[in-house]
């Protein structure tokens, strides 16, 4: 194909493969000219990386001139590398460590919280069935009251403080 056809084409999106066919080099390679292009690597609306038309130019441009004077010999074309005391590698480090500082505390208090709800939900299970037991078990007794108050209404006061039963059907409450 050759790197000309990239000028040839305007609003396609080039996957790394074919920028790899175009250009004639590895990952590797590609990788290093995006850095020295200052390339951001794009994604499209399925995750998969890609480059535009615009990106392919410029990493044709900077391949030319890398493999014309050596990958690595050129050091205008050189990135910087930023050494690990940077100001932007601190604060990365120091944002990676307030993240993960700030992630273990909330995790730490959910599962404390967390931790006496198992407890929690048992016992409002045991108060609901020991509150249906004692539902079932003023039933019966109003039941047991109902018998009763019939039975003693069944008895009818006579002189000399007896009382002698009468029949039951008679008397309802």
């Amino acid at each position: 194909m050759g790197i000309s056809a990239v000028e040839n084409i305007e609003d396609k999106e080039f996957s790394p493969r074919e920028i790899r066919e175009l250009l004639g080099v590895d990952n590797s390679t590609i990788q290093e000219l995006c850095k020295i292009a200052d390339i951001k690597l794009k994604k499209n609306d399925r995750g998969l990386t890609y480059f535009t038309k615009d990106d392919a130019d410029l990493l044709s441009k900077v391949s030319s001139k890398n493999f014309a004077g050596g990958l690595q010999s050129n050091p205008i074309m050189k990135r910087p590398h930023h050494s690990s005391t940077s100001p932007i590698t601190k604060l990365m480090t120091s944002l990676n460590n307030l993240e993960k500082s700030v992630t273990d505390r909330i995790t730490a208090v959910l599962d404390e919280k967390l931790d006496g709800m198992d407890d929690v939900v048992m016992e409002l299970i045991r108060v609901k069935t020991e509150n249906e037991t004692l539902k079932f078990k003023i039933n019966e007794l109003n039941k047991e009251s109902y018998k009763l108050k019939k039975e003693l209404n069944s008895f009818k006061k006579v002189p000399f403080g007896f009382y002698a039963k009468t029949s039951s059907d008679n008397n309802i409450l």
